[in-house]
């Protein structure tokens, strides 16, 4: 396994995006929607970046001295091969993680395909076929009822509680709930007699 999959903090990061074209701005929107600081630097920019709240925009020719380690990643999106190379080269010199979207084997990460819902993030690669990561996560989405989706954000709400009442056995607690019982129950009752249940037994 050449990828080591990955979930990455980046609430309140500095992100840099160079090129600002489709693929740019689908970048761009998942960086903004994860918390990321995002600044993209492009000769010209697609008009959707002008209504982006929250990045910065430097339409200007980009330079070797854009690529700095106060950046947490970049993402590399032009359609000039020797640009997308030079930056993808230095971020591989200065140690900073790249995504090459003209080619993910010349970076050092790579974006999924990604699907969420609610708190649950499904993130799918297929060796650089997006076309099968896309039908895996279309499979997945089905299993996704708006019970197990209920029972996910009632878990994540409840696991601090669980775990400070019985510590060493919040897998177990968690694992016995998590079963097509549970979630046919939340689709009929709801989830607030299941949450005065759990509570009670802490």
């Amino acid at each position: 396994m050449r990828y080591m999959p990955i979930f990455i903090d980046l609430v309140g990061k500095p992100v840099l995006i160079v090129g600002a074209g489709k693929v740019a701005l689908r970048r761009a929107r998942q960086l903004l929607a994860a918390g990321a600081r995002v600044t993209v630097v492009a000769p010209t920019a697609a008009a959707e970046f002008h209504t982006l709240a929250g990045i910065e925009l430097l339409e200007r020719a980009v330079q070797i001295e854009d690529v700095s380690t106060a950046y947490r990643l970049v993402v590399v999106a032009t359609d000039n091969d020797d640009v997308n190379a030079m930056i993808s080269d230095e971020c591989s010199d200065l140690g900073i993680l790249c995504n090459r979207c003209d080619d993910f084997t010349e970076g050092s990460f790579v974006c999924g395909s990604t699907l969420q819902r609610g708190p649950l993030t499904c993130a799918t690669m297929a060796g650089g076929v997006p076309e099968i990561a896309k039908y895996i996560n279309s499979r997945i989405e089905g299993l996704l009822r708006p019970g197990l989706i209920t029972l996910a954000e009632l878990l994540v709400e409840l696991r601090p509680a669980i775990k400070a009442a019985r510590p060493g056995q919040t897998r177990d607690i968690i694992a016995g709930l998590v079963n097509d019982e549970t979630i046919a129950r939340i689709e009929r009752e709801g989830i607030a007699k299941l949450r005065e249940e759990i509570m009670a037994c802490l």
